[in-house]
């Protein structure tokens, strides 16, 4: 039987910045096992709101950048709950400045497809290749460009929200977290 560090995996559970499944690909476990263990010690994912709390702080502060990294610590020593609630929300921090990277990023794409469209639609025509090989002039396929943006579009959304999910950052119950967050992304 494999030993596992068991107080590593409650702190993550308590956090509860991951799901069960997340915590247990991260600590080699089963999902089984983590009910289980929970059941069994009592685990509660008591500190969700004091994590979510931390990274408001956080990122309404904008120490997003120089937030310090999780420190060294031996398995299984005992974590307090506000190293907990650090380390959690310190990961929270990571993956929501992630997403503002790569939106700034995107919006970038979305600007010289924009600036792209513009000449396009200021020319009237668009140059292609025949399928001989032959430059060509033909009319502008908008539906295709509004395809590829849309595209783009969803698939930024997708991984955004599945991201999100895999880190328990979104609350259904405090939507006041959800339109801080979107009000502070609408500053980039």
């Amino acid at each position: 039987m494999a030993k596992y560090d068991l107080e590593a995996i409650e702190a993550d559970y308590r956090a509860d910045l991951l799901s069960n499944r997340a915590i247990s690909t991260k600590h080699g476990c089963s999902e089984a096992s983590i009910r289980k263990w929970a059941l069994k010690f009592g685990w509660q994912k008591d500190l969700s709101g004091k994590v979510k709390q931390a990274t408001k702080a956080k990122l309404t502060k904008a120490v997003a950048e120089t937030t310090p990294k999780a420190k060294e610590r031996e398995p299984n020593t005992k974590l307090t709950d506000e190293e907990i609630v650090e380390e959690a929300s310190n990961a929270a921090v990571d993956v929501i400045t992630s997403h503002r990277t790569r939106t700034a990023e995107y919006q970038g794409i979305v600007r010289i497809y924009g600036s792209k469209l513009r000449e396009q639609l200021d020319k009237g025509k668009l140059k292609v290749l025949a399928p001989n090989g032959d430059p060509i002039e033909i009319d502008i396929p908008l539906e295709y460009i509004g395809k590829c943006l849309n595209s783009a579009t969803q698939s930024l959304e997708r991984l955004i929200k599945l991201e999100r999910q895999a880190y328990n950052l979104d609350d259904q119950q405090d939507s006041s977290y959800e339109d801080d967050l979107e009000a502070i992304s609408e500053g980039l």
